[in-house]
């Protein structure tokens, strides 16, 4: 039987079924179940909180125990950051004053209350559909949040171990906290019905390095333990019950793929030319001063693009100049002279950030978001510009402004900068005045007006995730429409190139940083295009070279280090 998915990573993996019955994530949407429950008359306010308490310790020794295993095992792993930050949730006194306030305020069981704002704090994550480290910060709610009910429960959390060899996970989905117990000596892969490529889940996948594909429906209802199981990840294939054919194939495919990957290691440092000596970057994308260090060491040529939106979520209020300044400039030392593009601020009204008081909108993906938010708030616009100019005096950063639609929005984005700019000047605080001012090309407006946007800006950035589903009005977190997303459709590809065209003729570098930056079938294409920098995920650096380099006319300049 053969499955279709999403490929998280580029490995085969050739295994048995081992299925992991009660991994489901928490479910923002679903009713609150009544196990539990007090029942009518007994309610007590006092015994609730008691189990709260009791359950948060338990939640918080658990995840303590998993960190010092996972430490044991690999000192360096870098996944243990990832499940450190839900020990935050069981400690924060926020989370556990608001929590307790649903009891003693409105009458609400223990596991009503964490399920309460387990739910409120999903929803608020997951509103940032275009930005994959908010959507982290979702899962580890989630993952927070079930270990807490289920401890509430009685519920087990916990993976069985120890695996058997040759071990391919099937699941409905996997909480972060799961994953990482997987064993890499035993598991080969996993594979869910439900989730996506930007999950945490899916990131702790990637960097255990082991094929990965989500989004496989009506998967546990057919595979039964000790099935035989190919996952081709790259591919997003996965074939249940394959006949000895297809293993013999797929064997020789995993050779195949081996020796490629081994290829793309001893590339990963490499700086990559054209022959008319043009250089070609790749980059990398990332959203925190822990993800630039990791691409740096997995040898990014840059940051095609910083998301800055971390810094604001999460709090009651927005953070102010110098802590911006500060995550600014330590990535700008970090990578020296080579270029850093700093996305300035793209939350809008479906990313409720509580200290904006952004109101409700019918369909926030066209309305108050990114640069127009930033336009009609531009203290907030002063504050985030001068950190950005203030730390670029370390490095080569770049600024680019998202969703930029028309001219006077440029126009009056370039204005403030210029403020900020005399501003900074008048007070004897140092910046580069010839910092690179660029663009984010994600809608069909702003491909359509490349060729006169190109005369105003430094750079062009083509952000594919967001101008795949307005070129083809297909929301691309919707289940039901995920064939009609994607980014090698003839018209998005027509934008793309357009695109790259403009720039190409007024002189100006192109950067492409969305999903099909780091896609196989779209490396080729966007190479003969002329695109001067992919932007790709930080996994898929080592592999991205590798294509390029493969290509006619395109050769190694010399070493990254």
């Amino acid at each position: 039987m053969e499955y279709k998915g999403l490929g998280v990573t580029q490995r085969i993996a050739i295994g048995k079924v081992f299925r992991i019955v009660d991994a489901a994530p928490f479910d923002s949407n679903a009713d609150s179940p009544q196990e539990n429950e007090p029942k009518p008359g007994v309610f007590s306010p006092e015994r609730e909180k008691e189990k709260l308490t009791a359950a948060l310790e338990k939640s918080r020794r658990q995840i303590q125990d998993i960190l010092q295993k996972m430490q044991a095992a690999d000192p360096g792993n870098k996944n243990a950051g990832i499940i450190a930050t839900q020990l935050g949730y069981f400690e924060d006194p926020a989370y556990n004053e608001d929590t307790i306030a649903l009891i003693d305020g409105q009458g609400l069981s223990a596991v009503e209350a964490v399920r309460r704002m387990t739910r409120e704090l999903c929803d608020t994550f997951n509103s940032f559909d275009d930005d994959p480290y908010m959507q982290g910060r979702s899962s580890d709610i989630a993952d927070a949040g079930k270990r807490i009910l289920n401890n509430l429960t009685g519920k087990i959390t916990e993976i069985p171990q120890p695996l058997p060899s040759g071990t391919v996970i099937v699941a409905h989905d996997l909480i972060p906290s799961q994953t990482a117990q997987l064993d890499q000596e035993h598991v080969l892969g996993m594979v869910t019905e439900t989730g996506n490529i930007t999950s945490h889940t899916a990131i702790m996948a990637r960097s255990m390095d082991i094929a990965a594909v989500v989004g496989c429906p009506d998967l546990m209802g057919e595979a039964r333990d000790g099935d035989r199981i190919i996952v081709d990840a790259g591919k997003g294939l996965v074939l249940l019950r394959p006949d000895d054919a297809q293993i013999e194939t797929y064997t020789g495919l995993q050779a195949e793929e081996e020796a490629a990957r081994n290829t793309g290691e001893t590339v990963k440092y490499h700086r990559i030319r054209r022959s008319n000596g043009r250089e070609v970057l790749v980059a990398a994308n990332i959203g925190n001063l822990r993800d630039a260090r990791f691409a740096k060491e997995k040898g990014a040529n840059g940051i095609g693009l910083f998301r800055t939106e971390f810094l604001f979520l999460g709090r009651s209020e927005m953070p102010d100049e110098h802590e911006q300044y500060e995550a600014y400039r330590q990535t700008a030392e970090l990578f020296g002279k080579e270029p850093v593009s700093i996305r300035t601020l793209d939350v809008g009204g479906d990313k409720m950030l509580p200290y904006l008081r952004l109101p409700p909108e019918e369909n926030p993906f066209l309305g108050m978001r990114a640069i127009r938010l930033c336009l009609r708030n531009p203290d907030i616009f002063r504050v985030q510009l001068r950190a950005i100019l203030r730390a670029s005096v370390y490095g080569n950063l770049r600024i680019m402004f998202p969703m930029i639609c028309t001219r006077e929005e440029l126009k009056e984005a370039r204005e403030i900068l210029g403020e900020c700019m005399s501003a900074l000047t008048g007070a004897g605080i140092p910046f580069r005045k010839d910092i690179a001012v660029g663009m984010m090309i994600e809608t069909p407006a702003a491909a359509i007006q490349a060729r006169e946007f190109a005369k105003e800006v430094d750079f062009f950035s083509i952000g594919t995730n967001d101008l795949t589903q307005y070129t083809l009005a297909a929301d691309r977190g919707n289940p039901l429409i995920s064939g009609l997303y994607d980014g090698m459709n003839p018209a998005v590809q027509y934008l793309i190139k357009y695109s790259i065209e403009a720039a190409r003729s007024t002189g100006i570098p192109s950067c492409l940083c969305g999903e099909l930056a780091g896609d196989p079938r779209a490396i080729p294409v966007l190479a003969e295009y002329g695109l001067d920098e992919f932007s790709v995920a930080i996994d898929a650096i080592a592999g991205t070279k590798r294509i390029l380099l493969s290509l006619d006319g395109f050769k190694t300049a010399c070493l990254y280090y």
